[in-house]
């Protein structure tokens, strides 16, 4: 019995994504600064993170800005040995939930932790800069 035919590329495939960010933009704007806010729902208090155009408790659109604290406490992580395509250019890489001291649990790639890395350590939130100029977050131990 024969295999059925398939079709291989090995073609660089280039993505381009276009994310409105006009209702959280004032997120992205902080963290190039070096500071790391989010929404506060004002008709209900929920704060949420990621930032949310609406508030997900009480669907209200109406929010104001907070600075949420640096400081966390690793919840859980995963190692990434088999990378995506789209980062064939970074070795294997850790993704870690991190527990603020408001509550809020924040997802985002763990640095600079070495082999020993536990549940419970302290970590500390900071902004980076892509080398395309784009803001994002990382946690690095405290």
């Amino acid at each position: 019995m024969s295999e059925p035919p398939t079709l291989h590329s090995r073609r660089t495939l280039a993505l381009r994504f276009d994310i409105p960010i006009s209702k959280t933009s004032e997120f992205w704007s902080a963290l190039k600064e070096g500071r790391f806010i989010t929404t506060k729902c004002a008709k209900c208090g929920n704060v949420s993170f990621p930032p949310q155009a609406d508030c997900p408790k009480c669907m209200g659109s109406d929010s104001e800005w907070v600075e949420l604290g640096r400081e966390a406490t690793l919840v859980t992580y995963t190692r990434v040995q088999i990378t995506p395509a789209s980062f064939s250019d970074r070795d294997p890489y850790v993704i870690a939930i991190g527990e603020l001291s408001e509550g809020l649990k924040v997802l985002a790639w763990l640095e600079g932790a070495g082999e020993v890395i536990r549940p419970g350590m302290k970590l500390r939130v900071e902004a980076r800069t892509s080398g395309e100029g784009n803001p994002y977050y990382v946690f690095v131990p405290a």
